[in-house]
């Protein structure tokens, strides 16, 4: 069990890499098997094909995000601003210092614009991951900030969850290229202090 589970971790990781310096596209099940150093028998045992390869990379991703904001016993005892802040800047820190991790965001942003059956696949599975890490932390954030229960004037919790996600994205997307390492933690931190202004504390 421990030898499947270490092939299918190595088939990942090399997947991995390989959507994000070359894309989906450029992307072949040959390249990836090659990358891995195993038969084309045992990368199909684990995955029917590249979609399901790529999706298991984001899939990790997304555990990945929800591991950095879901907070632990204790987390929360220096106040739930300061948790959600100190936690955004150390994901931006992994941005700024995984590469590949950028790139394969960016290539999910890109493939959702390109059009096609395949293109449209792959934004199905990004959105239902999105939706699950949304439905994942909206009772944390409901929980960390009461007064957003009731969501902020017109809108409801859920939209201004959608609109943090959304400038979070484009951070990523600016990251390296408009933005540097502490310009993406200002912008983070004043989002943020939004809700601090909202809640009514400074």
């Amino acid at each position: 069990m421990s030898d499947a589970i270490g092939t299918k971790e190595k088939i990942v990781m090399v997947a991995r890499s390989q959507f994000a310096r070359n894309g989906y596209h450029g992307t072949s099940m040959d390249s990836i098997v090659k990358g891995t150093g195993l038969s084309k028998g045992a990368i199909y045992w684990h995955f029917k094909g590249k979609k399901e390869l790529f999706t298991a990379v984001l899939e990790e991703e997304v555990e990945k995000v929800i591991s950095y904001l879901i907070p632990g016993p204790g987390d929360l005892d220096g106040g739930a601003v300061l948790f959600f802040i100190r936690r955004g800047e150390l994901y931006l820190d992994r941005l700024w210092e995984d590469n590949e991790l950028k790139l394969i965001w960016l290539t999910l942003f890109v493939e959702s614009q390109r059009g096609g059956e395949e293109s449209g696949d792959l934004s199905s599975v990004a959105g239902d991951l999105l939706s699950r890490l949304h439905e994942t932390l909206l009772p944390v954030v409901m929980e960390a900030f009461p007064g957003l229960r009731s969501g902020y004037g017109d809108l409801p919790i859920e939209k201004i969850m959608l609109l943090v996600d959304i400038f979070f994205d484009g951070m990523v997307m600016n990251l390296g290229l408009r933005l540097d390492i502490y310009q993406a933690k200002e912008c983070w931190r004043f989002v943020v202090n939004q809700f601090i202004n909202f809640e009514g504390e400074r």
